[in-house]
């Protein structure tokens, strides 16, 4: 009786016959083992050495050709060397030439797929054996140009489990031939019935993706839609990305949704008629690839978008925590394209570039356009991408951001549903106005679930005895706004956080203990048997240092690390905060043990650090004692939405939150908002615009021109004789908050750019006002989020606003702050002078850089009030030291400012003759003086580099973690 199905005549042949039909031609068997040249052999030789001369005519000649085929043999049977055969086919690699004296690239694909340029080949039972280990046999094997491109596994459709025994088979050929993978870029597994991909040297569960179509499709659809020649070209020149993790190369492939964004974002670039768009993905999705893929699909293709300037505009807290370990790996891609790339740490850095027009890639950060001139590039082939955009663009950042680059191109990405609050108004306003539906592209958390991007998040309320008792909470609340003269409900909302007494009673000793206990039991019985990991998040740092402390009385110690913010006043004012702190390097190896299964640490206890831009797909459980509202809230328990896989092929069923507080009562309805209609709440902009000027001009008129000239006594009066009047002052407020509502909707706009000055008056008056009519003790710098920044960044002169007085960086001024005592305002001058001799003087003082940069961090600390003013003002008179230090040691050096910065940096590292390695790495780089531009000598370089620190006995992950620093010294 013929069986109904069997392998290879139900599965592995038909689909060497669709793909036939697409184009690839046949090679049978024996056929391959002769062109490979026996069972040894990893390539089509004949083909491939046909390839290089064809490809590359004037480039390699029949005399380069054996040289050129021996460096792809020799290359590691690694995923090292897998991205070199990558780039190779990529076209980044080089050969010396001769004739024309200089280095020019050789490919060994044309990814314009010119007639006749590309063989295209497939074959079956690809056998392996290079005599040492045992043998191997692959399905089919796709072929471009002599180089295996692809590996399929078939199984029978009546077989249990098929696809995990194909993926558990592709595992082995690399344990066992690793040969047979060094080539191959991507896979299948196919049973028929199903139709799996993803990329060799990356088989986890979670990175094999089920291959989707527009509409439902049959085998043979989806066989000739994979390997389509135009498609599949595009995947290996496009969707393929390298890079790095816990200082660990890794390999990744966009899925569909990622391609179909980074397709329409570079579409609608070129769509002269439209300036804008908003990418939703969920979180987790895979944003930050989206969006470098994007740019590089534009900047790569110099024809379509000649000259053009891509930004791709992150927040400080991305760059340093998601993006951190990935920016030189992904970012490399463009160098060997001869695209030019810029990393713009400062403002002038920034400012200078669009001043010069550069075209190519820059990475900045959202806060450089702070107070950026107008006007500065008025091109229209700018084009900004913008992450997490729901945040970064708020309030005055994107009004200048928007004023500096008036006619770009503004793609905003955002992973966090955005509701219809004034935030989500503001998104899809800025956005997706030119977008029926509101959006260029659209990922919803359902979709992500579907496909096991993410995994499903449960949620539970921890017992009632340790919820925080709403009668209290209310009563609390409503007593500190009647002391306030408070109504609003928005007001009331910006309050709940500064609620001093709220976070008295989140750490009181009892309730710490109880839930302790309850989270000690819980991750016993519940998430450590799973093989899973957890976050305990608190209220603040203390209560991250109490929680340790209980926590250690019910699990081993080495169970649980708190990871939050340094501060070197700790040890004077927050001893227990100080006793648990771990330094840089200790955290950087926590966090790439956390995310093993069978290291230690077992839970994190956090409450500002990782809740952003950390990835651990292992974390399952999520212990929440820390109020937290909108995409801040969905942010953080998104880190429990990462599908994991552990090594028996279990896989989380889901993320899990345990809710102490009460905040996620609506949660359902947070994760299942998906907006079929947003145009309701894209209002007439024009409209909008007239009233805010309208309102504006009636403000300054009757409130501020009677200020103009800075007289003390005139203030005076209008303070305590005009605003005496209670309904003076009501129809004041009513007034500025129809004002700065209509402002925060229409941020970010060019056309607010030219109202700043006036609005922060207004601003400033109405904290005036409210200070001045309101108990002195109590809060009132919390009106609005944009009230908030606009007092932090005053920089007005004359009428209402007081200049804050210049202060220098020095001894002096070091001297000056022991004495003065608290005052923000010198903290903040401090940190601008840092920051601005930076800027000025970097090139001359690259060293003050690394200062400057740590000021802002304490600025940033003060701001989030993780600590008070004088910690800050210890904290920055340790700079000061610092940086004096470092004057009076190269003046005694004698060395020039690059050699002493990186000097510098390495002995505060630990690095034992941090100078003679200084020495020689500057001789390195003098070796390699196109380093900036060209991929070989950046690695060579590298190298070097390596070998100087590793010769000095420095780990491997202090090795890697100085190496990368030097090169971003350099290329500053």
């Amino acid at each position: 009786m013929t069986k109904l199905a069997t392998e290879a005549t139900t599965v592995q042949f038909p689909l060497v016959d669709y793909a036939a039909a697409a184009g690839w031609e046949r090679v049978s068997d024996s056929e391959a083992m002769r062109k490979r040249r026996g069972e040894g052999g990893l390539f089509f030789y004949d083909e491939l050495e046909a390839a290089l001369l064809r490809l590359n005519p004037g480039v390699v000649t029949p005399v380069d050709v054996p040289g050129i085929v021996q460096r792809l043999e020799s290359l590691p049977n690694t995923i090292a060397g897998n991205r070199e055969v990558l780039e190779w086919l990529r076209g980044k690699h080089t050969i010396y030439v001769d004739s024309e004296k200089r280095h020019r690239n050789v490919r060994l694909a044309d990814f314009d797929n010119q007639p006749g340029n590309n063989i295209f080949q497939v074959s079956w039972e690809w056998a392996y054996r290079n005599g040492v280990r045992k043998g191997n046999r692959a399905d089919v094997v796709f072929v471009i140009n002599g180089v295996p491109v692809a590996i399929v596994e078939n199984k029978n459709p009546k077989s249990k489990d098929a696809m995990s025994k194909a993926l558990v088979q592709l595992r082995r050929y690399e344990l066992e031939t690793p040969e047979m993978l060094t080539a191959p870029q991507v896979f299948n597994i196919t049973h028929l019935i199903e139709y799996f991909y993803g990329v060799t040297w990356n088989t986890q569960r979670k990175h094999v993706f089920n291959w989707k179509e527009e509409k439902a499709g049959s085998y043979e659809d989806r066989v000739k839609h994979f390997f389509d020649h135009t498609r599949f070209l595009r995947m290996l020149r496009d969707w393929i990305l390298f890079f790095e993790q816990d200082d660990e190369l890794r390999k990744t492939i966009l899925r569909q949704h990622q391609t179909r964004a980074a397709i329409k974002v570079a579409e609608r670039c070129a769509d002269p008629s439209k300036r804008s768009g908003l990418v939703w993905h969920t979180q987790g999705s895979g944003k930050t690839f989206t969006m470098v893929t994007a740019a590089r699909l534009m900047l790569e293709n110099p024809q379509r978008f000649a000259g053009a300037t891509v930004l791709l505009v992150v927040d400080r807290n991305e760059l340093e925590g998601q993006l951190s370990g990935w920016v030189e790996a992904l970012l490399g891609d463009f160098q060997g394209s001869g695209v030019a790339v810029e990393i713009a740490s400062s403002k002038k850095r920034l400012k200078s570039l669009l001043k010069q027009e550069f075209s190519g890639l820059i990475v900045t950060m959202i806060h450089k356009f702070d107070k950026l001139d107008a006007n500065l590039s008025t091109r229209s082939n700018v084009y900004v991408l913008i992450d997490e955009a729901h945040r970064s663009t708020g309030g005055d950042l994107g009004n200048y951001l928007m004023g500096a680059l008036p006619n770009a191109t503004l793609i905003g990405f955002t992973g966090t549903p955005v509701d219809k609050t004034a935030y989500g108004k503001g998104t899809f306003k800025t956005f997706g106005h030119e977008d029926e539906s509101g959006y260029l592209d659209k990922y919803s958390i359902a979709e992500s679930i579907a496909d096991g991007t993410t995994v499903r998040l449960r949620h539970t309320l921890a017992p009632a005895k340790v919820l925080l008792p709403v009668e209290k909470l209310e009563k609390e609340f409503y007593a500190l706004a009647e002391s306030e003269g408070i109504s609003d409900i928005d007001d009331l909302n910006r309050i709940l956080d500064r609620a001093v007494n709220l976070r008295a009673f989140l750490k009181s000793d009892d309730r710490v203990d109880a839930v302790a206990r309850f989270v000690a039991q819980h991750f016993r019985e519940n998430v450590e048997p799973l093989g899973y990991k957890a976050f305990l998040v608190g209220v603040d740092r203390e209560a991250c240092a109490l929680y340790k402390q209980a926590l250690d009385k019910y699990l081993p110690a080495d169970y649980s690390v708190p990871v939050y913010t340094q501060s070197a006043a700790d040890a004077i004012d927050y001893p227990l905060v100080a006793t648990h702190q771990i330094d840089p390097a200790q955290e950087k190896r926590v966090r790439k043990l956390f995310r093993k299964p069978d290291q230690q640490p077992k839970i994190l206890i956090v409450t500002d650090k990782l809740l952003t831009g950390y990835d651990a797909s292992i974390l399952y459980a999520m212990y929440l004692d820390k109020p937290m509202r909108d995409h801040v809230l969905l942010q953080a328990i998104s880190r429990v939405n990462r599908p994991y896989e552990d090594a028996d092929g279990r896989q989380k069923p889901s993320g899990l939150i345990i809710d102490f507080i009460g905040m996620l009562r609506d949660l359902n309805k947070a994760l299942a908002f998906d907006s079929q209609d947003v145009s309701g709440v894209i209002e007439d902009l024009d409209l909008l615009l007239a009233e805010f000027r309208r309102l504006l001009a009636e403000a300054q008129a009757r409130y501020l021109a009677p200020l103009e000239g800075g007289k003390d006594k005139q203030l005076e009066t209008l303070l305590y004789d005009v605003f005496l009047a209670p309904e003076v002052r009501q129809e004041f407020n009513d007034s500025y908050r129809q004002i700065e509502s209509l402002y925060e909707i229409l941020s970010p706009s060019p056309e607010l750019r030219e109202h700043i000055e006036t609005f922060q008056q207004l601003v400033d008056l109405y904290l005036m006002v409210r200070n001045a009519y309101s108990s002195p003790t109590r809060f009132y710098e919390d009106v609005a989020r944009k009230t908030e920044q606009m007092v932090r960044d005053m920089a007005s002169s004359g009428g209402v606003i007081t200049t804050g007085k210049v202060i220098e960086f020095d001894l002096k001024t070091l001297q000056a702050l022991r004495t003065e005592g608290d005052d923000n305002a010198t903290v903040i001058n401090l940190v601008r002078a840092i920051e601005t001799e930076a800027e000025e003087n970097a090139e001359q003082q690259p060293v003050l850089l690394d200062i400057a940069q740590r000021a802002a961090a304490i600025l940033d600390a003060l701001e989030q009030r993780t600590i008070h003013t004088q910690q800050a003002i210890e904290q920055l008179s340790l700079l000061v030291d610092e940086r004096e230090q470092a004057d009076a040691e190269r003046e005694k050096l004698d060395l020039d400012p690059t050699t002493f910065a990186v000097y510098w940096h390495l002995q505060g590292d630990g690095i034992k003759d941090a100078l003679p390695v200084a020495r020689e790495i500057m001789a390195a780089v003098a070796k390699y003086p196109n380093h900036r531009d060209n991929d070989d000598e950046r690695r060579q370089l590298k190298s070097e580099i390596y070998r100087s620190l590793v010769t000095r006995g420095t780990d491997g992950a202090q090795m890697v973690r100085l190496g990368d620093a030097v090169l971003r010294m350099l290329r500053n």
